[in-house]
Formats: C-alpha cells, structure tokens, sequence
C-alpha cells in the first residue's frame, strides 16, 4: 500500500487490519484442498495475522499508544508483539486439546479479534 493511502486514523488502522486477517478462513479452505497439513495451516494463519498486527502498529502515529500495546502484549503473553505461534499452541495443549485440534485452534482464532476493542472504534 503506497503511503498516501495508509489509514491514518487508529480506526482505519483497525479496519486495515480487520481486512487482512478476514481472509484467513477463505485461505484455510484453499489450504484444506490442497492437502496443507493442520500445523502448516496453522503457521501460516498465525504469520499472517502476526504480520498484520506489526505492521497496523506500524502506521499508528502516537507511538505511546503502541507502546501501551506492547506492555499489554508482553503482560498477557510474554512478548511485546503478541502471541508467538508456541505460546499459543503451549496454552492451547495446557488446556487439553491436543495433536491437530491445537493447530486447527490457532488457524479458528487466527481470524478472531477483540469485539470490544472494534466496537469502541465503531467497527
């Protein structure tokens, strides 16, 4: 996307991110078909909304905001850009999914965001 058509605001920012992980769930029925195994799926589902929430926080200009999601990230996970795809698949066998269903877990809330947050921003 060239500059001047970057979101600006902390809302388009959220709806840019929103339309890039909205197409997961479509690339994961492409992956099914062609015979992707559930941890491929599952990695490339998590890098893709991984990259996406860098580069959103990328385009915010008040990096004090970014810096509070940082220290929300590395509180909740451990990390300042969110969730590593192992933490996810530790906590996903922590509570007792195990084998492909954690992988098919991570690639289902890969596409998940947080309803409260896009509703506050009018999303």
């Amino acid at each position: 996307m060239p500059p001047t058509d970057q979101p600006k605001t902390n809302a388009e920012i959220r709806q840019w991110y929103l339309q890039q992980i909205a197409e997961i769930p479509l690339l994961n029925e492409r992956w099914i078909a062609e015979g992707r195994t559930a941890i491929g799926r599952a990695r490339e589902a998590w890098r893709m909304r991984h990259e996406a929430r860098l580069q959103a926080r990328s385009m915010m200009a008040n990096r004090t905001e970014v810096e509070l999601l940082e220290a929300r990230d590395r509180a909740k996970y451990g990390n300042p850009d969110g969730p590593t795809f192992d933490f996810l698949a530790a906590k996903l066998g922590s509570i007792g999914l195990e084998g492909d269903a954690i992988f098919e877990a991570i690639v289902d809330n890969s596409y998940r965001t947080d309803a409260e947050l896009n509703q506050r921003l009018g999303l």
